[in-house]
């Protein structure tokens, strides 16, 4: 067939137009992969965590209840735990503080880490926080009936990430401050390791008592924290609640699937970075492939000429050269398949060294089936662009060199 001879002759120009699909195909794979991966992994987070109802005295991002990003806060956080208990329906209210803190071992270089202030013990038969190593937090009691004024514990965990970061691990000490000059005045030990709650964060973590933080981070004049979390006896209560809460107090109530809608929907930009990059990619592998055509076409205009005029038909004429563009896309799909595989992995390993998230990259049939489409698709373009090419073609002028 001339349309392989064709791509076999030109093997660059093939080359750059089969890459090109492949890149496309690659793109929209990898992209609804992660999309996939992003909610799937929502929802396993909040399934995972227990609780049913997130408070909060703002909108909410994603970074900033876990990242400590600034936002509407909620005051007055220990009264307000001890208010919701009283309700029956609601078997518990925890509320949480994030914030960045620096933290460094003793003559070592200081790093920023993200800090989580968590109220009452921690670890052990705490069910939002478990030990890998070492022992979890005890009471503190340091915050005191309304006062600051108590023992610290000067305890903390620390995950994988921040053992890593920090060069550190269960009974060495660190030194933590919210500023560079605070942090060489308090010394922490750190009790245990702890990933349970790293999925909320993309940096290193230290796990604090709720009134300790507070106090390191200025937080204790109001009693202020980002979030509170609220388990209820029965989940299936939890729009009932949501609404009596939110008629009783100023803040925002949100489900799980709510918090999550939340999370995505403010993080819509990156979504929509993500939706313009594949656009682009399959714009280019486009344009790739069109090209390629347009020249394979050019270089052919006296041949397919003399075939009109020897009596070929476009049909006849398209199926011995217009399939390249087919072709291509053809070839250009199966190898965009087959490597989102190793680079979902090798996306997956980047991810989960980078912000902790395992397995964000989650690769469906029907992203693949959705990949060979948009190729199949691809090349059915450059194929009509090619017969536009043939029907413009006048054989009489090209035999007399016009």
């Amino acid at each position: 067939m001339l349309a392989t001879r064709s791509i076999a002759h030109n093997k660059a120009r093939s080359a750059l137009s089969i890459a090109g699909v492949a890149i496309a195909v690659i793109s929209i794979v990898v992209i609804a992969s992660v999309g996939n991966g992003l909610l799937a992994t929502g929802e396993t987070t909040f399934k995972q965590s227990t609780m049913h109802l997130w408070m909060t005295g703002g909108s909410v991002d994603v970074s900033s209840q876990y990242l400590g990003a600034e936002e509407a806060s909620i005051d007055g956080a220990h009264t307000l735990a001890d208010q919701l208990r009283k309700d029956d329906r609601i078997a518990l209210a925890s509320p949480i503080l994030t914030e960045i803190v620096y933290a460094f071992k003793e003559d070592e270089e200081p790093k920023p880490i993200f800090g989580i202030g968590i109220k009452g013990a921690v670890g052990g038969d705490d069910q939002m926080v478990s030990v890998s190593d070492g022992a979890g937090l005890t009471m503190s009691p340091h915050y005191n009936a309304g006062r600051y004024d108590g023992n610290w514990t000067y305890e903390v965990l620390i995950d994988s990430r921040g053992a890593l970061a920090l060069d550190a691990t269960v009974g060495d000490e660190i030194f933590v401050g919210k500023t560079l000059s605070e942090a060489k005045e308090k010394r922490f030990r750190i009790a245990g390791i702890t990933d349970s709650l790293s999925m909320f964060s993309s940096n290193p973590m230290i796990v604090f008592h709720l009134s300790e933080l507070q106090d390191l981070t200025g937080n204790k004049y109001y009693d202020r924290v980002n979030l509170m979390v609220i388990r209820l006896h029965d989940p299936g209560t939890a729009d009932e609640v949501k609404e009596m809460l939110e008629g009783k107090y100023p803040y925002e109530v949100s489900t799980n699937r709510e918090y999550l809608r939340k999370i995505l929907k403010q993080n819509a930009v990156v979504l929509v970075s993500a939706t313009a990059i594949v656009a682009l990619a399959v714009i280019m592998g486009m344009v790739l492939v069109v090209a390629t055509m347009l020249l394979s076409l050019s270089e052919r205009k006296r041949e397919i000429g003399i075939l009109k005029v020897l009596g070929f038909s476009k049909g006849s004429i398209l199926i011995s050269i217009g399939l390249e563009g087919l072709i291509i896309c053809g070839i250009g799909g199966v190898i965009g398949c087959l490597l989102s595989f190793p680079i979902s992995e090798l996306l997956n390993t980047l991810i989960y060294r980078a912000v902790g998230f395992n397995n964000l990259v989650v690769i469906k049939a029907e992203f693949v089936y959705m990949g060979l489409l948009l190729a199949v698709a691809m090349g059915l373009v450059s194929t009509a662009v090619y017969v536009a090419g043939i029907n413009r073609i006048k054989p009489m002028d090209l035999l007399r060199g016009v």
